[in-house]
């Protein structure tokens, strides 16, 4: 089955893309004259299992491509659908657009809990119906719920290393065995590239600056960590079930110490001027910018009615769903979108792995902050002009790019 996808109405700068599950797929032309570039695209993939005996469901969506490598990540939750994995991985797909697309995007996601008994037995049937791509195009790292030892299963069933697709691709000796060991991997990776985004919003004025964190996992506590040490003051956090604010400000390594594994934070450990509150009363609060750090789908438009904040940042994958983008941009509350403020980890570890490892980490982190710094300006006066909302602007900037053939590093 062959369909068409225009990637751009403007008609100085349209591309089309012929994709055949059959085959490949093939980029007729994008722009024009000198710019005019073509592409050979692999197609857009779906692996689907399921299996209501065992109660088990497990994705793996590749989203059409150029480059010869996909990545994305892991997700494990009881929350995972099949949308749900197609969003993200469509997600992975804009994030790593910020930075000049050096692969592919990707993403799987197993229906099961983290701490599901049977979840070894999942991760390799998972491995196994997904061998051929997992084997030749595809890699996959952490996302919400997935800890080292489950890819370590996966590959483990693969027998072959994390990173042996891109190995095999780019031919180099320093292409090492897992993700965690590529040069410039550091923690707090993606709450640094949130930490840019708001610093490029908030025109360097950190200091004082009151900002509440929804969720204070991985992406939360990055993000509070280096807010903290430029200036500003953490005045509420919330982890699943509740929310705690002060408004002094918090200490952010007292908050740190007091969370455990999956962000939850232990009432026992928390300093002693917080007051605990709902845990969706946090959203509702005053502040001068709210962070975005938990799940996927959590911001409805009632929620984002709700938002008394003049600045969202979005930090989470795909945390706001559509109305609550068109009912903060009725509001004329400024959103950086996921793609650009999640992306940074993405960037550092989709240029790395096409580039078999042999990027200078410091000129390559130099890159990821001035794309997300670049892309928080150019979103943010395309949605004012469009009167679109930030995603929207976002995608139609890439797509301009795409078409003229202008592309970033």
């Amino acid at each position: 089955m062959v369909r068409e996808s225009r990637l751009s109405r403007d008609k100085a700068a349209t591309a089309i893309l012929r994709l055949d599950t059959a085959g490949g797929v093939q980029v007729i032309a994008a722009g024009r004259g000198r710019n005019t570039r073509r592409y050979v695209v692999r197609s857009y993939q779906e692996i689907a299992i399921q299996d209501d005996k065992a109660g088990f469901e497990a994705y793996l969506v590749i989203d059409a491509s150029d480059r010869d490598i996909s990545f994305g990540g892991t997700r494990i939750d009881p929350s995972v659908t099949k949308e749900m994995v197609a969003d993200l991985a469509d997600n992975m797909s804009l994030k790593l657009a910020v930075h000049g697309s050096p692969v592919g995007g990707a993403k799987a996601g197993l229906r099961a809990s983290p701490d599901d008994p049977r979840l070894k037995e999942f991760l390799k049937r998972f491995a196994e119906e997904c061998r051929d791509v997992l084997s030749t195009t595809t890699i996959l790292g952490k996302d919400m719920g997935a800890k080292q030892w489950m890819l370590d299963e996966i590959y483990q069933t693969l027998n072959m290393a994390q990173l042996a697709v891109a190995r095999k691709h780019t031919q180099t000796a320093e292409c090492p065995d897992r993700l965690g060991e590529l040069d410039g991997y550091i923690p707090n990776m993606t709450g640094k590239g949130v930490f840019w985004s708001i610093e490029q919003a908030l025109n360097g004025a950190l200091n004082g600056a009151r900002v509440l964190i929804q969720g204070f996992g991985v992406v939360g506590s990055g993000v509070a960590w280096h807010l903290s040490r430029s200036g500003a003051r953490i005045v509420g956090v919330s982890d699943c079930s509740k929310a705690v604010i002060d408004d002094g400000g918090m200490d952010v390594d007292a908050l740190i110490a007091a969370k455990n594994e999956n962000g939850v934070l232990a009432e026992d450990k928390l300093p002693g001027s917080c007051a605990r509150i709902g845990r969706d009363e946090l959203l509702a609060q005053s502040a001068d910018l709210l962070v975005l750090a938990a799940g996927s789908y959590l911001v409805d438009a009632d929620t984002a009615a709700r938002i008394q904040t003049p600045l969202v940042v979005e930090g989470a994958n795909l945390a706001l769903l559509p109305d609550a983008r068109n009912v903060l941009h009725a509001k004329a509350v400024r959103v950086v979108p996921d793609v650009i403020a999640n992306s940074s980890s993405a960037a550092l570890v989709g240029h790395q792995i096409a580039a078999g490892n042999t990027r200078s980490p410091r000129t390559l982190w130099e890159e990821i902050e001035a794309n997300i710094k670049r892309c928080t300006e150019e979103v943010d006066e395309m949605s004012r002009q469009l009167d679109v909302d930030s995603k929207s602007a976002f995608r139609r900037l890439i797509e301009a790019e795409r078409g003229s053939g202008v592309g970033r590093s």
